[in-house]
């Protein structure tokens, strides 16, 4: 978390030196972001409240239309599903290695969204062509896993090929609906996006076996979050011919 935080400053400090003299009505503009993730439907019955990190990247028109891709990676370790490795542990819930000693198993969360977008800015105030309610639609890809982290390699029912019976991994087709405000101004160096994104996967488990469940791990799923994203804003603008001046002596 202090590394996350870290990021941001800096990008803060990047976005607050970004050149604003001469602001175009279009451009492409740049959203390193962090957010809360709030799991909905059946993603909440695995992972509790996670994190991720991401970058968007939208090109604004001067009819207010954009157009681009989010990424995020999901990270966290607050697993809400019990038990993952009930078939392989003692009575007292320990694991025991190779050499017959206690090990200690971490579970995280992994995982990651990709998604192209087409939105459009509603400008607030009026004069200020680059500042106002962002709404946008996105559909992609979402993937997430549950993350195995050993003590050791002496744990033989989760190294190599093993450890893919154990951790869940489901990805399929998704959607987005985001949400928010984008404060661009020319009389302010400091440029930020916040807003409340709705996602939707409509997943697959794609592992052939679910060791612990000892049952296909091929289910259909529905995963969804709500994120609540906020981000700097590094613009580059760029003009259309009519934008152009020419003078003559």
């Amino acid at each position: 978390m202090k590394n996350i935080l870290a990021v941001l400053i800096l990008l803060l400090s990047l976005s607050s030196k970004a050149q604003i003299a001469n602001f175009s009505k279009q451009g492409f503009f740049f959203s390193p972001n962090y957010a809360v993730q709030i799991p909905q439907a059946d993603l909440k019955e695995r992972f509790r409240t996670f994190s991720s990190i991401g970058l968007g990247v939208i090109y604004k028109t001067k009819a207010n239309l954009t157009f681009g891709i989010d990424y995020d990676w999901y990270f966290g370790n607050r697993l809400k599903e019990s038990g993952t490795f009930s078939s392989i542990t003692l009575d007292s819930g320990q694991i025991i290695d190779s050499d017959g000693n206690f090990s200690i198993v971490r579970l995280n969360v992994e995982g990651n969204y990709l998604t192209a977008n087409v939105g459009y800015l509603i400008n607030i105030p009026k004069d200020e062509p680059n500042s106002g309610i962002l709404v946008q639609l996105g559909f992609g890809w979402m993937q997430h896993r549950i993350d195995v982290v050993s003590s050791q390699n002496k744990i033989p029912q989760l190294n190599g090929e093993y450890e893919k019976g154990y951790d869940k991994l489901t990805y399929g087709f998704a959607m987005k609906q985001f949400v928010g405000y984008q404060h661009l101004v020319n009389r302010n160096h400091f440029h930020f996006r916040v807003g409340v994104e709705f996602n939707e996967g409509f997943t697959q488990g794609r592992r052939t076996w679910d060791f612990n469940a000892n049952k296909s791990g091929l289910d259909k799923r529905f995963d969804g979050t709500v994120a609540i994203k906020a981000g700097v804003v590094l613009p580059v603008f760029t003009k259309s011919k009519s934008d152009e001046e020419f003078f003559i002596d």
